[in-house]
């Protein structure tokens, strides 16, 4: 039987990677029969980047105006019953909606509403339903604390962070709430965690930290171009901490994450229920340092050691985009580029002052699972930035 995939949260960095995946035939033609996305945020084919529908790929069913924060169970099913006509065909859901918020309390009820708005009302019109997958990240093992509980590299039996913090972190209180609900169902969830996300996204979304890089190579390349005194270098000083240079971890792939939740899903057996599974770009982690000048590359520019932060010719990403807005202007009006927007920015740029420990994963676990699917940082970087290029939303420069 041809599955149908139901996926919350389409247009985010990872929801928009599932509905890819899946469009492309992964894992193998004729898997996947049909993939439904649902959105808050207008979608549609044309703005969406996915590949073109065609003979031989999944039908696609875009739905967007889905406002899990509002209303009531009742109200929401109604809409998913009248919108989804065939919903009751449903197998699996990737419930990938999340909302920000920098309480965590509050992010917590938020998030909690929305899951009991959309999977619970969904999971009670999918009588065919399989498999459910939850995303999480890093914040599992503690990364955030004041005194992180857990030394990298991070194993899924490491994840029960101490309290006051277990109660209130979001990613814990969904996992237990699904497991009550699960009990006496037929069908199974996991929780896939993975490091800083890598990749592409239609619309704006708090974290995307290649997007916060792009953007400043972008305005870099269009005033080196011009010999503006800010950017006279073909050479660029990574613009971050140098302690957080040399520091590893993994990229969360869109492309990867998206491929191992769908394996996930069409092995139950193997995957199991309620299970927790780090996953990442490779099993071996990178540093900025290895990362940076494959980034830079992509502008025709050569990416160099960052300067200590006391230096007056270090950069900071986003801070050098603010500087530039007559660059911001000229790229839009004149080169057609919309740079991304991040509702975080700010957090992007202090990324590399946090983060001067190693914060990689164990993917021994998902390997068990059959799943041994990589890139590398020399093939993952110019994938998602040749998809914002494709997009019109950077800028590699005249000749590209």
């Amino acid at each position: 039987m041809a599955h149908h995939a139901l996926v919350f949260g389409a247009s985010g960095i990872l929801g928009w990677s599932i509905v890819d995946q899946i469009l492309k035939n992964y894992p193998d033609k004729g898997v996947f029969h049909k993939v439904t996305a649902l959105s808050n945020r207008p979608l549609n084919a044309e703005n969406a980047f996915w590949p073109d529908g065609g003979a031989g790929r999944p039908a696609l069913q875009i739905v967007d105006g889905i406002d899990l924060t509002t209303g009531t169970v009742d109200e929401m099913t109604e809409t998913l019953r009248s919108r989804i006509p065939d919903i009751d065909s449903v197998t699996h859901i990737y419930f990938f909606a999340y909302l920000f918020h920098p309480d965590f309390p509050t992010e917590s009820k938020i998030n909690l509403g929305m899951l009991q708005r959309g999977f619970v009302v969904a999971e009670k019109l999918a009588p065919k339903l399989e498999y459910m997958i939850l995303p999480t990240g890093t914040k599992g093992y503690g990364i955030h604390l004041p005194e992180r509980p857990f030394e990298a590299p991070f194993t899924e039996d490491m994840s029960d962070v101490h309290q006051p913090w277990h109660d209130v972190l979001f990613y814990y209180v969904m996992h237990d709430e699904l497991d009550k609900l699960q009990q006496g169902k037929s069908w199974k969830f996991a929780e896939v965690r993975c490091g800083p996300v890598l990749g592409f996204v239609p619309h704006k979304n708090p974290y995307n930290l290649a997007a916060a890089f792009m953007n400043f190579l972008s305005v870099y390349k269009l005033l080196h171009e011009q010999n503006h005194p800010d950017a006279k270098s073909d050479k660029i000083p990574f613009p971050s901490n140098p302690e957080s240079y040399h520091s590893v971890f993994q990229d969360g792939g869109q492309d990867i994450f998206a491929q191992f939740s769908i394996h996930l899903c069409l092995h139950p057996e193997v995957a199991g229920n309620s299970e927790v599974y780090n996953i990442g770009d490779a099993i071996k982690p990178a540093s900025m340092a290895e990362r940076w000048p494959v980034m830079c590359s992509l502008f025709g520019l050569v990416g160099l050691p960052p300067l200590d932060k006391s230096d007056p010719a270090a950069m900071l990403p986003v801070t050098f985009v603010k500087e530039h807005p007559e660059a911001v202007k000229q790229l839009k009006e004149e080169k057609g580029v919309a740079l991304q927007e991040i509702l975080l920015e700010e957090g992007m740029e202090t990324f590399g002052d946090y983060f001067t420990f190693d914060h990689h994963f164990s993917l021994d676990k998902s390997r068990r699972t059959g799943f041994d699917g990589e890139l590398s940082v020399q093939e993952s970087w110019p994938l998602v930035l040749e998809r914002y290029h494709q997009a019109k939303r950077c800028y590699f420069g005249e000749t590209k």
